[in-house]
């Protein structure tokens, strides 16, 4: 934890300067680091936990997914209204429209898969991965918003949920290619193996309504609908 009161004071005139946002970046000594405040995110709150409860979990969680994998940023200032740390590049959607050639694209989704066989390893879940989560930046991933409590009591749906919901936001994507899904269900499979794989799709059987509901609203075009109907089509049909 960094305890100088000159960076106390930083962060507070940065929150001062912000009063209404609730994720703040600012500059200390030359490095950049993000401030996360104890503030809604101004979405519904309906059959979500409260916002006192969600900045709890979220210190609770990344600190313990820090100490078992790195994944998570390092807090490396906390108080009763915010925790701050140390920026870890940008996002994978940034790096998905950047001119960069598509090997180094391919890596990267590949070390995103990685990073979450990884965390799922280590005994952890992360409740809702998307790409907006993972930052990228010299090689290194670091996963975000650890908020979201885990979905079940059962680890290993748990595990299917997360492989879900992770290829779901890259289905949602427009350069959702089938090299780069491959990439990335790649890099999960090199640290985690394929079982959570067959769980995951095992899943989308068994709730196989959703899935043929999904195909048929597809006239419509309707972003997430789309989305769901092209992972249940790669998965389980």
């Amino acid at each position: 934890m960094i305890t100088d009161e000159a960076f106390r004071q930083a962060v507070k005139a940065a929150i001062a300067e912000h009063k209404k946002n609730r994720n703040i970046a600012f500059t200390w000594e030359g490095q950049t680091y993000w401030i996360k405040r104890r503030l809604s995110n101004g979405r519904n709150q309906f059959a979500k936990s409260s916002v006192n409860v969600q900045f709890y979990t979220e210190v609770a969680r990344s600190t313990i997914a820090h100490r078992l994998t790195g994944l998570s940023p390092e807090i490396v200032y906390l108080d009763a209204d915010c925790m701050v740390t140390r920026a870890a590049g940008e996002n994978i959607n940034h790096w998905m429209k950047e001119s960069i050639s598509e090997e180094e694209k391919m890596d990267i989704l590949f070390r995103v898969g990685q990073a979450l066989g990884e965390l799922h390893q280590a005994g952890m879940t992360h409740g809702r991965p998307a790409l907006r989560d993972f930052l990228y930046e010299d090689g290194r991933v670091t996963l975000l918003d650890w908020e979201n409590q885990p979905r079940a009591e059962n680890k290993d749906k748990c595990m299917a949920l997360d492989y879900l919901l992770l290829l779901l936001s890259l289905f949602r994507e427009p350069y959702a290619e089938m090299n780069y899904i491959e990439a990335l269900e790649k890099g999960y499979a090199e640290a985690a193996g394929r079982e959570t794989r067959g769980k995951a799709r095992a899943f989308l059987k068994r709730h196989a309504f959703i899935g043929n509901l999904a195909k048929a609203l597809d006239i419509f075009h309707m972003k997430d609908v789309e989305a769901f109907s092209k992972l249940y089509r790669y998965l389980a049909d």
